[in-house]
């Protein structure tokens, strides 16, 4: 593996990869160096005091991550005479425009951000540094999701979640046990999380077959070679066998990677995260406790597979062009569904009009190939009993989802945001009704 100044090798060398490029674009080489051991916190503190000196760093946490890793490093940091600050945030943050503001306020002469936790503290740290062109470090606390590695950060920007450029961090400092013993829902979570990259990868081969023709099966190749070590142990992910969640962990980190060398977050998040989009934004609207966005990418990952069946069972004969009609109602419900986030979501959603209205010629026109597309996606009776097979409950109740709320997400989500994906292929081939009904089957 390639070494950086300090010794500490890169999450992937490149060059084994590329042979899986089909797009024949030029992919920027991950700078990303991991240190893993039990010792993680002193190796990174003494990395920081050796590189940064005197110069001030900003240490961010929330109280459970403070907990399992932050105090440590703490300690360690103020033991190597770091210039350091630090900032708690509230138990359970959510990564809003509002705190963005909060952490750049903090950031002042600083030369390096350190987040230790998973989504939303990586995400404020990653996004906040990128923006003030610092440098960014993490410390990963649940394989709960492939954030940590990626190029995007989801912060809500005047309420809607967002998928903004972020500089992924320079190291990644990871404490194994932490990882092995964070609690069973963040490992249901990232397994979700991880999967979802079966689902979206279609998703974009899909959208690059009726439109960008950007598709590069790179991202694929990286993720197929490390499939096995998480997708055929989900009891053992769900009893925290080490072999099994480091190998989650491990393809939570390669999937963050293959976002980055994409250029976008396509090759893993699609139609099934977008409804997990969905449900976040509407929380300030519905009073909902937040969840964790892998689990709802896991319900997500029904309604899509869901879609997919739907679609493969469809004859040609039978596309109506109803593009123009299915676009303005969608559109109508937006003022009724966001109330004060509507100017924004359907800025949104008007951005791919012009696209979808190209539907009613392109999809019987490409249906065929289309099909052979459909036909790889697992069916959702296969990834319901293998999300199950964790040993954590798997359903809207478990979520704290509404069969109605569950309802409005999967026929208004592809609204929140310019992508193509599954749930427009559905929606416009008039079908995804349908499959929100048998996604709601296997989720009650």
């Amino acid at each position: 593996m390639c070494k950086d100044p300090h010794n500490h090798p890169r999450i992937v060398d490149l060059q084994d990869y590329l042979s899986g490029c089909t797009c024949e674009q030029e992919h920027p080489a991950p700078e990303v160096t991991l240190y893993r051991g039990a010792d993680a916190c002193q190796v990174l503190a003494r990395d920081c005091r050796a590189i940064y000196q005197d110069q001030p760093v900003l240490l961010l946490f929330d109280p459970d991550t403070y907990a399992v890793a932050g105090a440590e490093l703490q300690q360690c940091l103020i033991a190597e005479n770091v210039n350091l600050t630090t900032y708690q945030f509230d138990s359970h943050p959510v990564a809003t425009d509002t705190l963005i503001a909060t952490v750049s306020a903090l950031i002042h002469a600083s030369v390096l951000i350190i987040s230790v936790g998973s989504g939303t503290v990586n995400d404020l740290g990653k996004y906040s540094s990128s923006e003030a062109k610092i440098d960014f470090w993490s410390v990963p606390t649940a394989p709960s999701m492939n954030g940590y590695t990626s190029g995007i950060a989801a912060i809500k920007v005047k309420g809607v979640k967002r998928t903004l450029p972020a500089t992924p961090p320079q190291r990644l400092y990871v404490l194994p046990e932490v990882i092995q013993q964070a609690p069973l829902k963040l490992r249901q979570a990232g397994f979700c999380d991880v999967l979802a990259k079966v689902v979206s990868d279609i998703d974009w081969q899909c959208e690059s077959l009726l439109f960008s023709g950007g598709y590069c099966g790179l991202p694929a190749t990286m993720m197929a070679g490390v499939e096995k070590s998480y997708s055929e142990h989900p009891e053992e992910i769900g009893r925290g066998d080490e072999s099994a969640v480091m190998g989650l962990f491990n393809g939570l980190l390669l999937s963050g990677v293959a976002m980055s060398l994409a250029g976008s977050s396509a090759p893993a998040s699609g139609g099934e995260h977008l409804v997990s989009h969905f449900w976040d934004m509407r929380e300030a609207i519905t009073g909902r406790e937040p969840e964790l966005h892998g689990l709802q990418v896991g319900a997500g990952i029904i309604l899509s597979t869901a879609c997919y069946q739907r679609l493969r069972q469809l004859d040609s004969a039978a596309l109506q062009p109803q593009a123009d009609r299915i676009f303005a109602a969608t559109a109508a419900q937006i003022p009724v569904i966001w109330g004060p986030y509507a100017a924004e979501v359907d800025k949104q959603f008007q951005n791919k009009r012009e696209l979808l209205k190209q539907f009613d010629h392109l999809l019987p026109q490409k249906w065929e190939e289309l099909q052979s597309l459909f036909q790889q996606v697992p069916s959702p009776e296969y990834f319901a009993a293998l999300f199950a097979r964790t040993g954590a409950p798997f359903n809207l109740d478990a979520f704290r989802l509404t069969e109605e709320e569950f309802t409005l997400a999967a026929l208004n989500g592809r609204a929140i945001r310019e992508r193509i994906t599954v749930l427009d292929l559905a929606a416009n081939a008039g079908v995804l009704e349908a499959a929100t009904e048998d996604a709601l089957q296997l989720l009650r």
